[in-house]
């Protein structure tokens, strides 16, 4: 937006065929929610607003949440604190662990879990537990409906897509259980700068043997790995500590310093790791 819009018409639409029809009859339209995204980027006195604005708030379906043996369903619409609020025991703990690290109380209140993943921004809080958890968001343009697995929605191959107006309206994920799930955000609390990251490590132990396992680190890019993910399946566990070292140096191997942003998050990265490792043994 590169002028002060006066007259901003805001959309309201109850009902998911009139959302999708306004989509579809307004070209320039601009989805919003909490809008907490939107605002972070106005640093002028004056707010700038589109000139067409569509208010996701009342529509019902976008503030459900459900839970069956299979998966967890978020409407587009619920906000973190709701998602908080039902629980670590009740949601996948990596979710929970990543949404109590964004921002403040009173911004939580208001970010949607929807608007904090549309960016498909490495950075958003809630990435990496959605592309470990292979969640799927399931997306209306005016005039389709259909379910993207959040690993393509963040593709590059995907770019173009998501620059066409839709909205997400219901994210799934699976509803698996890790035998540990950890989760931390590095660099200044409720900020995000240069120096913000995060790692997740998750692993699934069946009879004492690694069945699975999972690590991601995010900058400004995604780093993984999936060489290094299977390395270690199949192992018994838990791991004698002079495995670790050796498997350090394997990941060295395989995570070269220039993946990384910077000396801080490679140094923070193999700390980490090296951490979880000696959790195993």
């Amino acid at each position: 937006m590169t002028e002060l819009t006066k007259n901003s018409i805001v959309y309201r639409a109850r009902y998911m065929q009139e959302m999708q029809t306004i989509l579809k009859n307004i070209s320039n339209i601009k989805p919003i929610a909490g809008a907490t995204g939107f605002l972070n980027h106005q640093t002028d006195e004056m707010i700038y607003l589109p000139e067409h604005i569509l208010d996701l708030n009342f529509l019902p379906e976008l503030k459900v949440i459900s839970k069956t043996e299979r998966y967890f369903e978020f409407g587009a619409a619920v906000t973190l604190n709701e998602i908080l609020d039902l629980g670590k025991k009740n949601i996948p703990p990596s979710l929970y662990y990543s949404i109590e690290k964004i921002a403040n109380n009173a911004i939580r209140s208001l970010a949607t879990i929807g608007g904090n993943i549309a960016t498909a921004n490495p950075l958003s809080g809630t990435f990496l537990p959605m592309l470990a958890l292979d969640a799927k968001l399931e997306i209306r343009t005016a005039e389709n409906i259909e379910w993207v697995p959040f690993a393509k929605y963040i593709d590059k191959s995907y770019a173009e897509r998501r620059e066409e107006k839709y909205i997400i309206s219901r994210i799934r994920i699976p509803n698996e259980t890790w035998t540990k799930s950890f989760y931390t955000r590095i660099g200044t609390p409720g900020y995000i700068g240069s120096d913000t990251a995060s790692f997740l490590f998750l692993i699934l132990i069946q009879k004492n043997i690694l069945s699975d396992m999972r690590l991601f680190f995010a900058s400004d890019e995604l780093i993984r790995n999936k060489e290094f993910d299977n390395l270690l399946l199949g192992r018994t566990l838990p791991l004698s500590q002079s495995e670790v070292p050796a498997i350090m140096q394997k990941a060295k191997q395989i995570f070269t310093p220039e993946q990384f942003s910077s000396e801080f998050h490679n140094s923070c990265f193999y700390n980490l790791l090296e951490d979880n490792l000696y959790n195993l043994t």
